[in-house]
């Protein structure tokens, strides 16, 4: 399961660098926001969020 999150992480920092057209960067920016690993990521970050603001 780390591997599948170290890989995940790699292909968003390379589509991050990667030159292309806005379309195309948008197009897979949205690929890689349904993608198990953001879900999860999205979650905890929002759950974190949420215990900060009770303190």
């Amino acid at each position: 399961m780390a591997n599948d999150r170290r890989n995940e992480m790699r292909a968003i920092g390379k589509l991050a660098s990667r030159n292309g057209t806005p379309e195309t960067r948008k197009v897979e920016f949205e690929k890689m926001q349904d993608s198990k690993f953001n879900r999860e990521f999205q979650a905890d970050f929002h759950k974190r969020i949420a215990e900060l603001g009770k303190r």
